[in-house]
């Protein structure tokens, strides 16, 4: 004989909330890749099949969902759809910023570079959010003996690293040297300092240099400051003053 108390439980409507986000199109219904699904802690993108998986975002967590040429969402993950739907909008500009493009090469170059700023700009911000919180900690540290401080500066150093990768650990690990790059002036921006500076503070002067020696085979100078009024930089700081808001 079955349990009346289990078949009482079967007939409770339980609460469930979307592990799986399906994002299309409004108009053709068409699924879109690359879409930015971000949180203050968790962050993924869909696949070519316009979905992705939610499971390590808390139930209250605010997502902003951004895809180019789409308008930005933020909402609860609690009050997500299995499917959502982004409408299509125009690219807004600001004041007298205009990009014009000398043929459809350049509007290509420019349409991938807004691809990778939009997507690796998380993680910048992630990175300058969690300097600020060890700030504190730094100055602490600075008043130990060289080894103690060194050590310590390790360990913070690592647990920055530990939390990029929990957080956007799949992502962070499919850059590619572009985005890699791009990552690195946007690091510079959000924290006012270069990636070189931020690493030798942290793991002191031999590591930096190490690690300037491995960007500069693949293409990168952690040295470089950043500079929204000069070339890649400039379309950069357009990109995220448009599309961003930042």
């Amino acid at each position: 004989m079955v349990n009346n108390h289990f078949l009482l439980l079967l007939l409770i409507p339980i609460a469930t909330f979307p592990q799986r986000l399906v994002i299309q199109d409004l108009q053709t219904k068409s699924p879109l890749t690359g879409v930015n699904i971000y949180s203050a802690n968790h962050g993924t993108t869909t696949d070519t099949n316009g979905i992705c998986n939610l499971q390590e975002f808390p139930i209250k967590d605010e997502i902003t969902i951004s895809h180019i040429g789409y308008e930005t969402i933020k909402i609860t993950k609690k009050d997500l759809p299995d499917t959502l739907y982004l409408q299509a909008t125009n690219v807004p500009i600001k004041g007298v910023s205009v990009i014009s493009f000398k043929s459809k090469k350049e509007r290509k170059r420019y349409n991938k570079l807004e691809r990778d700023v939009i997507r690796v700009y998380p993680y910048a911000v992630l990175v300058g959010r969690l300097l600020q919180e060890y700030s504190a900690v730094m100055d602490s540290i600075a008043e130990l003996s060289f080894f103690k401080r060194r050590r310590e500066k390790k360990k913070v150093f690592t647990a920055i690293e530990d939390q990029l990768i929990a957080t956007y650990g799949k992502q962070v690990r499919r850059l590619t040297k572009n985005q890699g790059r791009i990552l690195i002036r946007l690091v510079d921006r959000e924290t006012n300092f270069t990636s070189h500076q931020i690493i030798k503070d942290f793991r002191g002067f031999f590591s930096a240099g190490f690690w300037q020696l491995t960007a500069r085979l693949f293409g990168h100078n952690l040295k470089s400051n950043y500079n929204p009024e000069f070339g890649e930089d400039k379309l950069i700081e357009h990109i995220l003053n448009t599309r961003i808001g930042k």
